[in-house]
């Protein structure tokens, strides 16, 4: 673990942009295009801040995704209970 690296918790260099992508990405069913659609970017532009989120936690996009929801700091509005 690197200094200022706790697995689970959001580092704090990730920007609320990369959070949108994820979120975005969770919503579209993990379809990297669907996803690029929602936030209006390309699908490389998805690629990259879903590349950025797995470097800088030392998770899979599974366990980012997993660790996010359970910690609070992924919300997915589709996924949220009415």
């Amino acid at each position: 673990m690197r200094d200022g690296y706790l697995r689970g918790e959001l580092p704090l260099q990730a920007t609320q942009r990369q959070m949108d992508v994820l979120a975005a990405y969770v919503a579209a069913g993990g379809s990297v295009h669907d996803a690029a659609e929602l936030v209006g970017i390309q699908p490389s532009t998805v690629k990259r801040h879903l590349a950025d989120l797995r470097s800088r936690m030392g998770l899979t996009t599974e366990q980012l995704i997993y660790a996010g929801r359970a910690g609070g700091w992924l919300v997915v509005p589709s996924l949220e209970r009415r």
